[in-house]
């Protein structure tokens, strides 16, 4: 499921100008998210990253590193995170002892 309330946009997806820096002007719909992220399960880097990483560590580093929440995926109860950089999934992979 995916929330889909402005508050939640400016929460989980880094806010409402963010979001429409990736989705442009028109009005933004529970499917353009959904289709987003299926296709970014799709096309991305994928990283299956290692228990002990916790997934508040994977969303403080993208953070810190000024990757927004609609250029990676990492969904709750997985140890997997796409990334729509391939530059990003290698620092990600270096700073946590991936590779």
């Amino acid at each position: 499921m995916v929330p889909f309330r402005t508050t939640t946009i400016d929460l989980a997806y880094g806010g409402m100008e963010y979001a429409r820096s990736v989705f442009g002007r028109e009005n933004i719909t529970r499917s353009d998210l959904i289709d987003y992220i299926d296709n970014a399960k799709l096309t991305w880097s994928k990283i299956d990253y290692p228990f002990g990483i916790a997934r508040y560590n994977v969303v403080d580093w993208c953070k810190a590193h000024g990757i927004g929440p609609l250029h990676y995926v990492a969904p709750m109860g997985y140890r997997i995170v796409w990334f729509k950089e391939e530059t990003d999934a290698f620092a990600f992979s270096l700073q946590f002892g991936i590779i």
